[in-house]
């Protein structure tokens, strides 16, 4: 069987794995319209605004716990 040539070295792997491996990935679904909502307030990306909200409802929610 021929072997394939890959278009990334074992090492460009290895170092993409091991960057992967430092995050989470969370797929959520939206209802149409909300993208264009929060591009419109400014924001420079959805997964920024999405990040800043996850993170100030948990700063918020774990003060209420404390």
């Amino acid at each position: 069987m021929e072997t394939k040539e890959r278009k990334t070295t074992e090492a460009q792997r290895k170092a993409i794995y091991k960057y992967d491996d430092k995050f989470e990935r969370v797929n959520c679904r939206f209802q149409t319209g909300t993208k264009e909502r929060i591009t419109a307030l400014g924001y420079k990306s959805i997964n920024d605004f999405i990040k800043l909200a996850v993170a100030e409802k948990l700063e918020h929610d774990e003060k209420i716990l404390k």
